[in-house]
């Protein structure tokens, strides 16, 4: 069942029509880049970071640094930070690491 609802999380994202679901989380049909872009976003908000493998295992996103890219150029402050990673075979690689340093985008008109 758990594996169930990590498929309905994938796709558009909608907005919940009722008081129990306003708490619920976007649900993602596809994996445009625009909805690429809203999973990575709300990842960020949730647990604050993410690696970029993890984002490609957890939130089917191919390119993370293109979509990280975006967001910042949207004007979200999101720093990339270098971390280490061993895979399966014990090979350590140096892999990037988003963090998001703040929630709402910021504008660049002063």
């Amino acid at each position: 069942m758990a594996n169930n609802e990590n498929t309905k999380n994938k796709g558009v994202a909608v907005e919940a029509t009722t008081p129990k679901a306003k708490t619920a989380k976007p649900k993602f049909t596809d994996n445009s880049l625009h909805n690429q872009r809203l999973k990575l976003l709300d990842y960020l908000r949730e647990h604050g970071s993410i690696t970029t493998s993890q984002a490609r295992e957890v939130l089917d996103i191919y390119s993370p640094p293109a979509r990280a890219f975006e967001l910042k150029r949207e004007g979200y402050l999101i720093a990339t930070v270098w971390d280490s990673w061993t895979s399966g075979y014990g090979i350590k690689h140096r892999i990037a690491r988003y963090v998001l340093t703040q929630n709402q985008p910021v504008s660049s008109e002063v």
